[in-house]
């Protein structure tokens, strides 16, 4: 995702440096796992310019010349500090279980659940996703609902501490998402939860 958005954002420097007759750099970072991905470029007479390592770029003059260079982590940092500052965070998501056949949660999850309001308040969150999720003992359709109303407990609780509503959203999946796969009707505890997800 982050890899993506930097593409993004060279390729948006691309155009309007294009634009403004300005040389061209594009830079490639790693992913949070390592992972690296590829960009080719080719150059007014065709070549292709390839670069597939971590902070590894291309300079593109404005004749169209283009040559590769690696550059360190340090040097990519400091050079885009306000682009990589832009980014968006990386989602955060936290778990809140529950007993069998109850919505209702407990004393100690009340007080995790506060932390999690403040970290909301406390931080540029644009967008609260509360899934709830049930077991797969028990009626499907009523699954479905007890679910929803795990999902809506939890996003009720957060507007109490101080969240504002408008950022919350409801998803509710019955026992179709288990975290742990069980056979048809069997009680599982960490099956029946709620996931929140902060963007």
């Amino acid at each position: 995702m982050r890899r993506l958005a930097l593409l993004g954002l060279c390729l948006g420097a691309i155009l309007f440096s294009g634009c403004a007759s300005k040389d061209v750099q594009i830079t490639l970072l790693p992913e949070e796992e390592g992972k690296v991905g590829v960009i080719s470029v080719a150059d007014r007479k065709g070549d292709t310019h390839t670069i597939n390592k971590a902070y590894e770029a291309l300079d593109v003059s404005q004749k169209g010349e283009i040559t590769s260079k690696l550059e360190t982590e340090e040097s990519v940092k400091l050079k885009y500090a306000e682009v990589l500052g832009a980014l968006p965070q990386k989602p955060q998501s936290f778990l809140f279980f529950f007993s069998f056949d109850s919505a209702v949660l407990e004393t100690k999850q009340l007080e995790e659940l506060k932390v999690v309001a403040r970290l909301i308040r406390e931080n540029s969150i644009v967008e609260i996703i509360s899934i709830g999720h049930s077991d797969s003992a028990g009626d499907k359709e009523y699954n479905k609902t007890l679910s929803l109303q795990r999902a809506k407990n939890v996003a009720d609780k957060l507007v109490v501490y101080g969240v504002p509503r408008s950022l919350l959203q409801l998803q509710y999946y019955g026992d179709a998402n288990p975290l742990e796969p069980t056979t048809n009707t069997k009680p599982n505890a960490k099956n029946r939860r709620v996931e929140i997800i902060l963007k």
